[in-house]
């Protein structure tokens, strides 16, 4: 497993200089232009850069070599899981250092915001990958796309869909369950756990079946 994540960050540092050189030039944005919304992405940049990983290892027939190693498909599978968490909470830190830093500035610090910041940049760059790698193993990194962006395409029409049918009801709903912060970081924790394990489950059975 330690020569399968050295491999990852190896890669992804290698062939992703231009995301990594971004990611200070959004932080110092976000600092002192009160751009945030960028260094939320920052996150996302990060954890995506999984995905490119995944592409390089197509391109490279990867998959196929790793089988004449002494590598179980699950620690294959596992160690895209890790990198991207990895790399979502570094991104997470990041946000909350930012933020606090910025609310520092302006005479606006905010423990809970701050909290609530870290949570939020976390849970939105697991979003793309976690949908995308099961698909990814499914069916290329190409096909993977065109699936994810169709699935993405029918969550976007749907969901707003439902939320405005009775938007009163469900704001009514969402700030009585944002007043009780406590209970809404649990439940968002448990929500961010259970998408990643569901993923993780997803594509280690897809890619045992996987004919290589």
């Amino acid at each position: 497993m330690k020569g399968l994540l050295l491999k990852e960050i190896f890669v992804m540092f290698k062939n992703n200089k231009l995301s990594i050189i971004i990611i200070p030039i959004f932080t110092l944005f976000g600092i002192f232009n009160k751009q945030f919304m960028f260094v939320m992405l920052i996150p996302v940049l990060l954890s995506m850069l999984t995905l490119g990983n995944m592409t390089y290892d197509e391109l490279s027939r990867w998959n196929s070599f790793a089988q004449c190693m002494p590598l179980e498909r699950k620690s294959i599978v596992s160690s895209k899981y890790i990198t991207m968490v990895l790399m979502a909470l570094i991104g997470s830190v990041v946000v909350s250092a930012v933020h606090f830093i910025q609310s520092m500035i302006y005479n606006t610090v905010d423990a809970r915001s701050t909290l609530l910041m870290a949570l939020a940049s976390f849970a939105l760059a697991l979003v793309v990958p976690c949908l995308s790698i099961p698909l990814n193993f499914k069916f290329g990194t190409t096909n993977g796309r065109i699936f994810y962006l169709i699935i993405t395409g029918v969550i976007c029409g749907v969901v707003p869909a439902m939320v405005m049918s009775d938007s009163k009801k469900f704001t009514a709903k969402a700030m009585k369950l944002f007043s009780n912060f406590p209970v809404f970081i649990v439940l968002s924790i448990v929500v961010i756990v259970s998408v990643i394990v569901i993923s993780w489950l997803s594509s280690i059975r897809i890619y045992e079946r996987k004919e290589l």
